[in-house]
């Protein structure tokens, strides 16, 4: 099964800012686009956490959850290193609930948009899982 997700993330509602790391939590649109007024089909929720002592890469850890749509009231779980300055970076697609119970699979990460300063960002999310 493959298709995109659009993440919208919104980063400055909920940052931990400390003087050797970031973390910040998440609860932000998932779209059918990239588009910001795109049809909302769930929310992101969960964490990234500046891993990289450059400050150029991110450990990411958040469920998709599916609010809308043909998979309403799944979950997909969604692990991995975000190194943002990469083009393209993949990312583990490690569980599911529901439509998504007993998943595995994959997911290319592009971004579609980034404000750094103002952190902000829009990334494109291409999903492959295989059911098990």
């Amino acid at each position: 099964m493959l298709w995109n997700l659009y993440l919208l993330l919104l980063f400055q509602r909920s940052c931990i800012w400390h003087r050797d790391a970031t973390m910040v939590a998440v609860d932000d649109p998932v779209t059918e686009g990239p588009d910001p007024k795109s049809k909302e089909i769930g929310r992101a929720q969960g964490m990234y956490i500046n891993s990289q002592l450059d400050d150029k890469g991110l450990h990411l850890m958040f469920s998709v959850i599916f609010t809308d749509g043909e998979f309403k009231g799944s979950t997909l779980e969604i692990q991995g290193a975000d190194l943002f300055a990469m083009k393209e970076r993949e990312i583990s697609i490690v569980s599911g609930t529901g439509f998504f119970r007993l998943v595995k699979g994959y997911g290319i990460m592009t971004t579609h948009f980034i404000d750094i300063p103002n952190l902000r960002a829009i990334l494109k999310l291409h999903v492959t899982v295989k059911h098990y």
